[in-house]
């Protein structure tokens, strides 16, 4: 919230106000009651009457809070990956094609990456969770240089709330702000900060959820009421998956719906039946045993509709992480797919919604969105001069592989068996490369992206170093960038590659190339 100061010329001054009648005071008050108000629904999207540009006419705000862009004007560089897997410690490993990747981390003046799972003190935690974090793997993120952390993901939960609250409790200690999980939907939901050398970073981080959130429990924070309720969880983004169908596949599905909605007069209470179809029901869609279909080109497709309170409450919370930040940063943990054929989490391109909640939350404040989650790669995409990397897969996945691989077998075609471990116990290699990413600034414009590949053991490599992230040999650096190219054009991302490095440039703050209508400055 923004302090208001007033001033006066002199002491003599400041006598005759306080001096001034009943009447002068309450009017005086009354003004301040209504900037406030003004402030506030400003805050919220609001527009009124006397403002310009969504800021009251008059007011005293600092020109911070009148825009939403960039406030750090120094050379300023973000770096981040996704998800942090880790079982064992790999800080102290001395290969340069480790040590080498990560050292852009650290250069940079702040790193994010996500939390998945927990991060607990084995030797005291009761009942201690296999698919946890040792505590101890503090010291290995600290040393890859990340100080900023989502923690809203499908493995949040995994110690219960116990240990929810102890991973909440280790970053504190080890001063890595995270956002996205809390003792109440109040706390999941609100901006962490990490007060860098040049300024102050934002975070908001969610988990974007559906019925098909599996394999772990779905588990959102909800609000607190005073001093009463509130449960811990994560920040959620509840999303409903439609599912494309033809116009002729339609008219099928509304014939089975309407046979079994002709059977309601067989319940003995009609108040206990479900309601009857609605009369201005839309033709070109419609719900049936609990998942929705609608009528488009190509069936099979997924679109999905963003639930209209979370999403007003985490744009909002985006918007006020900004006002109170130099930078500000927006990360979603997302698994969903775009097609009902597809395998789980291995969907390269960008699901409908993502789109629209990236550009929302640019659009409400973020400098930059990431999106991790999906363990493939996803496209990138340079919005009004902002970034946005819409999936950059696992960066340290140790607990996706068993003790021992077997030979692959020919009927999982690209699969690869294990003996123990996750996801039906089997990998794929898509799940074994990764982007770390770099955003650099100068005069608060973004004027460079770098994609660095990481390789998680798609070349041979010893089974106890799978999953931890590698520089990759040049022919696959090329192969990772000549994807990430591809699955980018659709954004009207033009991505170079040099010294097997993804580069996107910038002429003030410009991008290369972009869609109509959606790229160049603020």
């Amino acid at each position: 919230m923004a302090t208001l100061r007033f001033s006066t010329n002199s002491r003599s001054a400041s006598r005759s106000f306080l001096a001034a009648s009943g009447l002068a005071a309450f009017l005086g008050a009354l003004a301040l009651s209504h900037g406030i108000a003004n402030l506030a629904y400003a805050q919220q999207g609001g527009n009124p009457a006397s403002t310009s540009g969504g800021v009251p006419q008059g007011s005293r705000l600092p020109t911070e809070f009148q825009d939403l862009g960039m406030k750090i004007k120094e050379p300023f560089t973000f770096a981040g990956v996704g998800d942090i897997i880790i079982r064992h410690p790999i800080g102290q490993l001395h290969d340069p094609n480790f040590q080498g990747l990560v050292q852009h981390l650290r250069d940079a003046d702040v790193a994010f990456a996500n939390m998945e799972g927990t991060l607990l003190d084995f030797d005291n935690f009761p009942n201690p969770i296999g698919g946890g974090a040792p505590k101890g793997a503090l010291a290995d993120i600290k040393s890859m240089g990340i100080r900023i952390m989502g923690t809203a993901n499908n493995h949040s939960w995994d110690g219960s709330a116990p240990g929810l609250f102890e991973t909440i409790k280790n970053l504190d200690d080890a001063g890595i702000a995270h956002a996205g999980t809390g003792r109440n939907l109040q706390e999941a939901r609100s901006p962490a900060y990490f007060n860098g050398a040049k300024g102050s970073v934002g975070l908001v981080a969610m988990w974007s959820i559906d019925p098909t959130s599996e394999p772990s429990p779905v588990v959102p924070a909800t609000y607190r009421n005073g001093d009463q309720g509130g449960a811990p969880g994560m920040n959620p983004l509840h999303v409903t998956p439609h599912f494309i169908v033809t116009a002729e596949q339609m008219e099928s599905l509304r014939k089975i719906r309407d046979s079994v909605y002709a059977r309601r007069s067989e319940v003995p209470s009609t108040s206990l039946a479900i309601p009857p179809v609605a009369a201005d029901e839309p033709t070109d869609q419609l719900e049936l045993f609990g998942i929705g279909y609608k009528v488009g080109p190509k069936a099979g497709d997924i679109s999905y509709t963003m639930d209209p309170q979370d999403e007003k409450e985490i744009l909002r919370s985006i918007r006020n992480g900004k006002e109170n930040s130099d930078f500000m940063v927006a990360s979603i943990h997302c698994h969903q797919a775009n097609y009902a054929f597809q395998e789980y989490s291995l969907d390269d391109d960008v699901p409908d919604f993502l789109v629209e909640l990236a550009h929302k939350a640019i659009d409400n404040g973020a400098d930059l969105f990431i999106g991790e989650g999906v363990h493939t790669l996803r496209g990138v995409e340079i919005y009004k001069g902002k970034p946005i990397f819409y999936g950059v897969a696992s960066f340290v996945s140790q607990g996706l592989y068993g003790i021992r691989a077997e030979p692959a077998n020919p009927s999982n075609g690209p699969f690869t068996e294990i003996e123990s471990g996750w996801r039906g116990q089997r990998y794929h290699p898509d799940e074994l490369q990764a982007l770390l990413v770099t955003a650099h600034y100068e005069g608060g414009r973004l004027v460079e992206v770098r994609l660095y590949p990481a390789d998680l053991g798609q070349m041979e490599r010893p089974l106890s170093r799978l999953g931890i992230p590698m520089a990759p040999s040049p022919e696959l650096a090329q192969k990772i960038l000549a994807k990430v190219q591809k699955i980018s054009k659709q954004f009207g991302t033009a991505i170079l590659i040099e010294n097997n490095v993804g580069v996107i440039r910038l002429a003030s703050g410009r991008p290369n190339e972009s869609r109509a209508g959606q790229g160049g400055a603020n």
